[in-house]
């Protein structure tokens, strides 16, 4: 029973452990688990980002397929614009006309001369271009030329190049018919209008890829100088433009880099005007044949001035001595340096009745028509001139001149108005008041003339009396010209604050309708006639 109880024990003592094992397997299907979790998750992961790769490609794709497509389409319009650019480019001429003189025989031959002078200037253009580009034979070109018309006119028909001064506006008007990019354009009287519009184009048209050449007319006048310095050391700016010499050119203008040069010797003169000068006693060789035909004209130096030779001398009397005078034509030049005319000698026809010295007392005396003191402009000289007899049909002085008065710069000057009625005053606003409307101030204060005609829906009629007038004109005058430089002789609105002018100081200095010429310069500098001559203060 001993044996058996000890084997039973051992039997029992050797059996295994069944729950280790158990929780040996159990753990090791804890890890099992957890690797097969951590397999999944981490294929998860993968797939996630595989997936996230897959869509950036996709996207890649497509921004690089919608790249080409855009730098094809951006080829395209380059290439449309290309041709655009090819299709409107064109070569510009800006020239200064009143320094840069067409040759006399264009001149001389009045509108077929503006013909002739267009085409040979056209000419001479291409084959300059032509140098520099191979492929300007197609290239249009612009030219417009600035000038004071009637002052050139006037000079021109001086210097014996102008039968009379009209004709100048004959061959202007042919000279832009001919080509029909070519124009003279009448800048009007005032100083530096020329030049203004001519810096303002070269400012536009230096960085305008269509423009691809600009001859530039204005080597006689210093005053260019700052616009071209800008450019001279930016070689592809400044190659595209040429320096157009004529007249020799100011200094400055020959130490610029990079600019191209050139001369036109067959269109434009290269030697400037000669002086205004009638005491001459031979006529040019290109001098017209002097009309018989009598001169008439408003003032005896018009009438000299459109003879068409210079009058013959007496076989008995000296050539005169030239004979100052306060009637030129305007120039770029201080008045110091302007040369002026002198009075010619008299032919021997001459009525007995007229000498040189009684035609300059008369024109002093018309000239002397504005109320200004005699000693504070520049007047005709009376000494110095022959007693020889010039003839003249007739000679009208009995109308009094009007002048534009301008200060050094160039800005328009009022003149006071005569005193205002008062009872004037009241009637005119009565008048306005009654009909509901205003006055038109064209009809009434422009010569009696207003572009809007019956359709106008200011009152016309009846007419104002003088005094009313008068107070209409102080109503107009408190209302600002937008022109500062204004040239219109029957321009009723206001150029300065009349306050300011009178009292000193204006005493609506924030609601003034002049406030802009608040602190001008109110001296007066210069002033012209309406024939476009001028007078410098002295």
């Amino acid at each position: 029973m001993v044996g058996l109880s000890n084997s039973a024990d051992m039997d029992v003592m050797t059996i295994p452990d069944y729950a280790a094992q158990m929780e040996s397997f159990q753990r090791s299907d804890e890890a099992r688990q957890k690797l097969l979790a951590d397999v999944l998750q981490r294929y998860a992961m993968l797939m996630q980002e595989h997936t996230n790769l897959k869509n950036d490609y996709a996207s890649e794709r497509d921004i690089r397929r919608n790249y080409q497509n855009e730098v094809i389409r951006t080829q395209r319009q380059l290439a449309e614009i290309q041709r655009d650019l090819d299709a409107n480019s064109f070569v510009l001429a800006l020239i200064d006309g009143d320094g840069v003189i067409f040759q006399h025989q264009y001149l001389l031959a009045g509108a077929n001369g503006g013909s002739e002078a267009a085409s040979r200037l056209q000419l001479a253009i291409r084959e300059h271009i032509n140098q520099f580009y191979s492929n300007s034979g197609t290239w249009p070109i612009m030219c417009h030329i600035y000038l004071s018309l009637d002052k050139l006119a006037h000079k021109l028909a001086q210097v014996g190049f102008l039968r009379h001064p009209q004709e100048m506006r004959a061959f202007a008007q042919s000279f832009s018919v001919n080509q029909p990019l070519f124009s003279i354009i009448d800048v009007g009287h005032g100083k530096e209008r020329a030049d203004y519009r001519i810096k303002e184009m070269l400012r536009t048209f230096s960085d305008n890829p269509t423009c691809k050449h600009i001859v530039f007319g204005g080597c006689h006048d210093a005053g260019y100088l700052l616009n071209l310095d800008q450019y001279k050391h930016n070689e592809a700016k400044a190659s595209r433009i040429t320096l157009l010499e004529t007249t020799p050119a100011q200094q400055g203008f020959a130490k610029l880099p990079n600019f191209k040069k050139t001369q036109f010797d067959t269109v434009f003169r290269w030697e400037p005007l000669p002086d205004i000068s009638y005491a001459s006693t031979q006529a040019p060789s290109y001098a017209p044949v002097q009309d018989p035909a009598p001169i008439q004209a408003s003032n005896p130096v018009q009438a000299l001035a459109r003879m068409k030779t210079p009058i013959s001398v007496q076989a008995a009397a000296p050539a005169p001595a030239p004979m100052p005078t306060s009637v030129r034509a305007l120039s770029k030049t201080s008045p110091a340096s302007t040369p002026a005319p002198a009075i010619t000698s008299p032919p021997p026809t001459a009525s007995p009745s007229t000498t040189t010295s009684s035609i300059a007392e008369r024109y002093n005396d018309a000239s002397s028509g504005s109320g200004e003191s005699g000693g504070s402009w520049a007047t005709v000289g009376k000494n110095g001139a022959n007693n020889e007899i010039i003839s003249i049909a007739s000679l009208k002085n009995n109308s009094k001149k009007r002048y534009a008065y301008y200060n050094k710069e160039g800005q328009r000057l009022d003149e006071p108005l005569p005193p205002r009625d008062r009872n004037a005053t009241e009637s005119i606003e009565r008048r306005m008041e009654k009909a509901g409307r205003n006055l038109c101030n064209n009809w009434h204060l422009h010569k009696a003339q207003c572009p809007n005609g019956n359709f106008c829906r200011f009152q016309h009629e009846p007419k104002l009396t003088p005094a009313e007038l008068t107070a209409l004109r102080y109503k107009t005058r408190s209302l600002a010209c937008k022109h500062r430089n204004c040239e219109d002789f029957d321009c009723y609105l206001g150029h300065q604050c009349s306050f300011e002018r009178d009292a000193g100081r204006c005493p609506y200095p924030d609601s003034c309708n002049l406030k802009s010429t608040h602190g001008m310069d109110k001296t007066k500098y210069v002033r012209y006639d309406e024939e476009g001559y001028e007078e410098f203060s002295k």
